[in-house]
């Protein structure tokens, strides 16, 4: 993956600084390296390379697996609205990763994230998929909702603590709307497969 494809949003007030790698060689032997997900396929070579700078800590260099090779996706780096937070997508395979503490991290639910939405208003970093949508806030994972489409989310609109969307139904082959509460994660309207017998 092509780091100039990475975009970056640092909206959220961060203690770190981080620097995108071409590829990696150890310049500094000090630096500790870590890649997400840990353990690697073969298959999984692709990604990005980071050099994070936390403000109290030693920097470190990571290696975050690639998802997919897809103008469809999210490829971004993202500042959270915890400050010693970041989140890198690379082709829509997300992690969250304390700067000053790499071996705090988790892998995100969308796989893949298809929209991502800084809110500072609400303090909310939003990452949605085909199925889904996940809420990060000040304190790490908030929530995520239930199934609002069969597969494809759209984000329409965010209205105060309001977020509205629209989610494919494949019984109707429509998109219909729905509504998530951006304080809770309760959404109501949406689609998703019925249970059958």
């Amino acid at each position: 993956m092509k780091p100039r494809h990475l975009r970056q949003d640092f909206t959220f007030p961060k203690n770190y600084e981080i620097q995108v790698l071409d590829s990696y060689g150890l310049v500094n032997p000090l630096e500790q390296f870590y890649q997400y997900p840990a353990a690697l396929e073969e298959a999984d070579r692709t990604g990005v390379y980071l050099r994070v700078m936390p403000e109290h800590g030693n920097a470190w260099i990571g290696f975050f697996s690639l998802g997919f090779d897809s103008d469809k996706v999210v490829s971004a780096l993202y500042s959270c609205p915890a400050p010693d937070s970041f989140c890198v997508i690379a082709g829509g395979y997300g992690y969250v990763v304390k700067a000053d503490d790499p071996t705090q991290w988790m892998r995100v639910e969308q796989r893949p994230v298809t929209d991502v939405r800084a809110l500072p208003e609400q303090k909310l970093l939003l990452l949605a998929g085909f199925l889904t949508i996940t809420a990060l806030g000040p304190s790490g994972l908030l929530w995520t909702t239930g199934r609002l489409s069969w597969e494809g989310i759209s984000i329409s609109r965010i209205e105060r603590q309001t977020l509205y969307g629209l989610g494919w139904d494949a019984f109707t082959d429509k998109e219909v709307p729905f509504e998530v509460d951006l304080a809770s994660g309760k959404h109501i309207g949406g689609a998703r497969p019925r249970d059958i017998g």
